[in-house]
């Protein structure tokens, strides 16, 4: 795992930033020195008055800046191209960066007009641990640590080839020798921060990745659950049916993008319109799957069953053998509209169910015939409940989320109470006005108060 994480285009992209940053701080400093070359020589520097030693180190350091630039200049082709340089430029660019501080010592060490040991012991010396640590940005643990000996292995050569010339008294060898001990521990330090650093890196790389790809996951879940809502929306009658005498108008608003209300409306043979609600039990991907069932078994068996106790107890039967597995099950209402203001309402478990009488202005509330559909197969329903709609009565066939919508603060329900009373402000106008009236006294109500079920209904009303 750890190793495809460090192979990923992210994590590479991030390591061709580090060693972006990397070379342009190491050109900084060989830069720095190059200037402090000069202004030590226009100064009158003992030491660089020396015309070999000044030379060499302009050069040395010249080298050093450009040698810098081109490295970056790879770095962000490799950016551009999405891809990482080769190996032999990483080990070409960590040699010659090593190089550079090794051989400044090494000027200092042939041309040096004030002694070898203060040559082998002066600022060029500080560019050994400054290059090792800076090596930590390649995130590349061994590089570190081989810079850090080659550093040591290379200050101990020179220091012995002083000893041997004679350039550096006998007694100065332990402390140049802990010199170069410094430096291994500075390339040991290195290799320990660069390989945390990199486990670091790695875990929020793949942290980063897991991210996308629950992100991703999401948006293709969320594409889905929009596509199922499409859909679903689309199984809702498009427009209100043309009954003589009536104003007929539904609405549906699941709590979720997907839900398990639905109503729908159909003609049978013998001119009647069925209307029909259910509500199933829950609400998201899987009620609305079982809504789209049962409306299915509903149309079909409309078309063969004008009664519509008949019609309930066959959609029964078969929507149990579906629902026998899931534990779910189904609250349904139907009412058989005759033109002449006749209506037969039976309910499967569902209620209430308000009729408003506009002689008296009152409302009358049913409540369920029968068992929810899917709790017993063989259940018979009916008789139906039969009665007259007169000009002005409004029937209102709805599902519990009007009623259980709870307000914010004190967790009151809306309840029934509350129905009845914005049905009878609103039962004036028009059937849609009607839905909109009980929508907004319940939001209002609600005050802000999430949705946490769905909300469905039907008016039907006598004009």
């Amino acid at each position: 795992m750890a190793e495809s994480i460090t192979s990923s285009a992210s994590f590479q992209a991030r390591l061709q930033r580090s060693e972006r940053l990397r070379a342009v701080l190491l050109g900084v400093v060989w830069a720095v020195a190059l200037i402090s070359l000069f202004i030590r020589r226009i100064k009158g520097d003992v030491l660089l008055a020396n015309d070999s030693l000044f030379v060499a180190s302009v050069a040395l350091f010249t080298a050093a800046v450009l040698f810098q630039g081109y490295v970056i200049a790879e770095t962000i082709r490799s950016m551009h191209r999405g891809r990482p340089g080769p190996a032999w430029r990483w080990v070409l660019s960590a040699g010659v960066d090593i190089a550079i501080p090794v051989a400044a010592i090494g000027i200092m060490h042939r041309h040096t007009p004030i002694g070898q040991y203060e040559a082998l012991t002066g600022p060029p010396l500080l560019g050994i641990p400054l290059v090792t640590m800076l090596s930590i940005l390649r995130l590349k643990p061994v590089i570190s640590l081989a810079t850090g000996i080659a550093g040591a292995v290379a200050h101990w050569m020179l220091a012995a080839d002083a000893v041997r010339s004679g350039g550096v008294e006998v007694h100065h060898w332990p402390t140049l020798f802990m010199y170069g001990m410094v430096l291994c521990v500075t390339g040991v330090a290195a290799w320990f921060i660069a390989r945390q650093a990199r486990g670091h890196l790695s875990e929020a790389v793949a942290e980063a990745i897991e991210s996308e790809r629950s992100q991703r996951a999401l948006e293709s879940l969320e594409h889905d659950l929009e596509i199922a809502r499409d859909i679903q929306r689309g199984l809702l009658p498009g427009a209100a049916p043309e009954v003589e005498g009536f104003d007929i108008a539904g609405m549906a608003r699941p709590a979720q993008q997907t839900g398990g209300d639905y109503y729908d409306w159909q003609r049978v043979q013998d001119g009647r319109l069925v209307v029909a609600l259910a509500d199933v039990t829950g609400h998201g991907i899987g009620p609305a799957l079982v809504m789209a069932v049962c409306r299915a078994y509903a149309r079909a068996s409309a078309i063969q069953t004008p009664d519509s106790a008949e019609l309930l107890t066959r959609i029964n039967a078969l929507i149990s053998a579906d629902l026998a597995a899931t534990g779910r099950f189904i609250t349904m209402v139907i009412a058989l509209v005759s033109s002449d203001g006749r209506i037969e309402l039976v309910s499967a478990g569902h209620g209430p169910t308000l009729l408003y009488r506009a002689r008296g202005g009152r409302v009358e509330t049913f409540g369920g015939d029968g068992p929810p559909l899917g709790v017993i197969p063989d259940e018979r329903y009916g008789p139906a409940r039969e009665f007259t709609l007169e000009r002005g009565d409004v029937l209102v066939m709805l599902t519990d989320g009007f009623m259980e919508w709870k307000r914010a603060g004190d967790g009151e329900q809306f309840g029934i109470q509350r129905l009845t009373t914005a049905l009878a402000a609103s039962a004036r106008g028009t059937a849609q006005a009607i839905l909109e009236g009980v929508d907004q006294a319940v939001r209002a109500f609600a005050a802000g108060a999430a949705q946490t079920d769905d909300t469905t209904a039907v008016v039907i009303k006598r004009v």
